[in-house]
């Protein structure tokens, strides 16, 4: 019989399957299996309309990267800099649940 984290373990890899959602990605100097993902339209409004803090000829990028947690050295903490695929963002939030990690991060865009 398969125990509950033998089988967590297993859904975790359905999801981090290149074939199907993930991706490669090289996270820190590591290359990782996660899922990158853009905010949608509404959630850029959302966020735009409830920033308190508005800079001309400044814009964002935010994307939520989920990983497991078994993949990274160690799960970086709000505030904090990660490097993802050549690019630095600062980690705007963090949580690890049953074995996944998902990592909000933001970083400035000057066009």
């Amino acid at each position: 019989m398969t125990t509950f984290k033998e089988q967590l373990q297993k859904d975790i890899d359905i999801f981090m399957n290149l074939d199907e959602f993930a991706e490669t990605h090289m996270i820190n100097g590591k290359e990782c299996t996660a899922i990158l993902e853009g905010l949608t339209t509404k959630e850029q409004f959302i966020q735009l309309r409830e920033s308190k803090i508005n800079f001309d000829g400044i814009s964002g990028e935010t994307f939520i990267l989920h990983v497991a947690v078994s993949a990274l050295d160690e799960v970086p903490k709000e505030g904090l800099s990660i490097e993802v695929d050549g690019e630095t963002y600062v980690v705007s939030s963090s949580a690890k649940e049953m074995g996944m990690a998902t990592i909000t991060m933001e970083r400035d865009v000057v066009p």
